[in-house]
């Protein structure tokens, strides 16, 4: 389960380049994101994919999937061509949203994306098919419930906090899946 700005658009029925026009001077954007992506990961046997994944549920097993800057760069150049005039302004682009998010995840929740020390397995897919990435997921998440690895999530408490205090939500709503939540009213009294 991934879940983005795109899918909040969507199911708060604003524009798309609305919420990123404004995610910059607010963090709600950031925190309704999240309370989906931790709301997610409430439900039995499921794989949340996100850059904060590793910091935003307790999972069974933490996995970072890495490729270069450059490899990055290139993979977007070539999947949005149409977008951008050159390979260059791509990996600047990409440079410096890497440093932005780096820094907003800072201020947010305290946390470094660049520390990938609660990750229990960190693949480079620079020279790795998707194929061969989702083979070594298979054979991680395998190696995981076979040991049954005893971790907790020790940023999760302060991150539900943080999330519930901004979003002015009962912490149950990231806590007990039973509990149901409105987006459309919780971005009403946020406004």
């Amino acid at each position: 389960m991934n879940y983005t700005f795109r899918d909040l658009a969507n199911d708060l029925g604003v524009p798309f380049d609305e919420i990123q026009k404004k995610s910059p001077d607010t963090k709600f954007y950031d925190f309704l994101t999240d309370l989906n992506l931790v709301r997610a990961s409430l439900r039995p046997k499921v794989v949340v994919g996100s850059r904060l994944a590793g910091w935003l549920v307790d999972a069974d097993l933490r996995i970072w999937l890495h490729a270069p800057l450059e490899t990055r760069a290139k993979r977007i150049y070539q999947r949005e061509r149409d977008r951008h005039a050159t390979y260059e302004s791509v990996l600047y682009h990409t440079l410096q949203r890497d440093e932005q998010n780096r820094q907003r995840y800072l201020q947010i929740y305290g946390i470094d994306i660049n520390d990938r020390s609660d990750f229990d397995v960190i693949i480079n897919t620079e020279k790795l098919t998707a194929e061969q990435v989702s083979s070594l997921i298979i054979a991680a998440a395998r190696w995981a419930s076979q040991n049954q690895l005893d971790r907790k999530n020790l940023h999760l408490p302060r991150i539900r906090k943080i999330i519930s205090d901004n979003l002015r939500v009962s912490s149950d709503v990231l806590s007990d899946p039973s509990t149901t939540v409105n987006l459309p009213k919780i971005y009403q009294g946020i406004l």
